[in-house]
């Protein structure tokens, strides 16, 4: 090895225990709470989630999964174990990820037997992993947002929804990987440990791209919400938590590698709708470029995106006039919802993230379970309709799925509409609160920040 190949996997493994370390720390004082308390639900949850788990763990053998996806893990992984960080991205490997989650396919590559069947079992199995940790952390937002009483019950569906566990079982990604992070960063936030809160929001950006979404609605909630020094804090946490994911794979790259990084992943897929049944395809736009004019100037790009940021706009009035635990996790919700919805370039499964994080606050109300079994419904038929066709049928040929266009265009609009009734909800949830913030003092730090 090469004095900067041995720096890169140094660097590597030291990082790799410290991203460690920062996600059981959060974990510990996420769960701390129930400890103290000894809450029996408590340790039902964490049964019915450790039994799934291994069910999950033991089914990966017989489940194949989608091979091209797998695949790719499978060389980043072992490119990781073989040559070290800095290598994963030389273009015979085509990473396309960025790198935080290269550190969990790293030991499941390192470590797995030497047979092809148990490498794709390990490769698989950080995903699995994830999911078990999504219901906990579930857990501990509903108790923050909803109450004692709908932690167990959100925490089992998120647990027992098999919609959520066909994405890392029956498929083999890892969008639970993204939204488990997500949901941990609000915890902290929620706990007012807004530099722990940071450091994780930017390891889940540096995940995927998804996990970016959580960023302005995490800083506008530290903005009101916080006190000056928490700022600094949190920007000390973020970059941080940055140079600790980033380092290794920068040795012997450009300094604006983790750029090129992003804009590649983001650009690999230029498509108005990447098989998400969403506004997209409703309007046309299932794998057409978004740069497509609908109509006049406007592309499928710039309205897809317009939307998206007025979701930001809603998202940020819910928090600013319903400033508890529940406005800020229904706001975060109704990002990733809108993201599904509106923005291009969207797969199929990236519902997942709203689905996952309604489950901490749909209990308050008998309009949001309605709306969890809804999304469940759709999320499932547009997964398995693209895996199957993917997996057993035909692949894509020009942009046609195995499910009727009618059909498709029929579950986009249920989308649309449901997206509608959130909206709705949420607006009256936020203009009926029954106490007023106030913004102005919070801006100039006179406000206490609320845990």
């Amino acid at each position: 090895m090469l004095a900067a190949d041995h720096l890169s996997y140094t660097l590597g493994l030291i990082c790799g225990l410290a991203l460690l370390a920062l996600f059981a720390v959060a974990m510990a004082l996420a769960i701390a709470p129930m400890v103290r308390e000894r809450d029996r639900r408590f340790v039902w949850a964490l049964a019915i989630a450790a039994a799934i788990t291994i069910v999950k763990l033991v089914s990966l053998r017989r489940l194949s999964g989608v091979t091209v996806d797998i695949m790719q893990f499978v060389t980043w992984g072992r490119a990781m174990a073989q040559f070290g960080p800095a290598y994963v991205y030389a273009p015979q490997f085509v990473c396309r990820y960025t790198p935080a989650y290269l550190y969990a396919l790293w030991p499941a590559a390192a470590f797995a037997p030497d047979r092809p069947e148990y490498l794709r079992i390990f490769i698989e199995s950080p995903a699995v992993i994830a999911d078990f940790l999504l219901a906990i952390t579930v857990y501990a937002a509903a108790r923050l947002a909803s109450g004692n009483r709908f932690a167990l019950p959100a925490s089992l569906m998120v647990a027992l929804n098999p919609t959520l566990a066909y994405t890392s079982t029956f498929w083999g990604q890892n969008d639970s990987a993204i939204a488990f992070p997500v949901m941990l960063s609000l915890v902290m936030a929620l706990q007012s440990r807004y530099a722990l809160a940071w450091a994780i929001a930017i390891v889940a950006a540096l995940i995927k791209a998804q996990g970016l979404m959580l960023l302005p609605i995490l800083a506008w909630w530290t903005l009101i919400d916080a006190r000056f020094r928490e700022w600094l804090k949190s920007a000390l946490g973020a970059v941080i938590a940055a140079i600790v994911v980033i380092a290794p794979f920068q040795v012997g790259h450009p300094w604006r590698f983790i750029y090129d990084v992003f804009s590649s992943s983001l650009g690999f897929f230029p498509w108005a709708s990447v098989n998400a049944f969403n506004l997209m395809l409703a309007l046309g736009g299932l794998i057409r470029m978004d740069s497509d004019r609908l109509f006049g100037p406007v592309s499928y790009f710039l309205l897809g995106n317009v939307l998206f940021g007025a979701t930001y706009v809603l998202a940020g009035w819910i928090t600013l006039w319903k400033r508890d635990a529940w406005g800020l996790v229904f706001a975060v919700f109704m990002v990733y919802f809108g993201m599904f919805v509106f923005a291009p370039r969207m797969h199929e499964r990236y519902l997942y993230y709203a689905v996952a994080l309604l489950a901490p606050v749909m209990f308050r109300s008998r309009t949001l379970p309605a709306l969890y079994v809804l999304l469940s419904i759709t999320l499932m038929l547009n997964m398995a309709y693209v895996f199957l066709d993917l997996t057993y049928v035909r692949g894509l040929v020009e942009g046609h799925l195995i499910l009727g266009d009618r059909a498709k265009l029929a579950i986009s609009l249920v989308n649309l509409t449901a997206f509608a009734m959130a909206a709705s909800y949420g607006i009256d949830a936020a203009a009926t609160a029954a106490s007023t913030p106030a913004p102005i003092n919070a801006l100039l730090m006179t406000g206490e920040p609320r845990s």
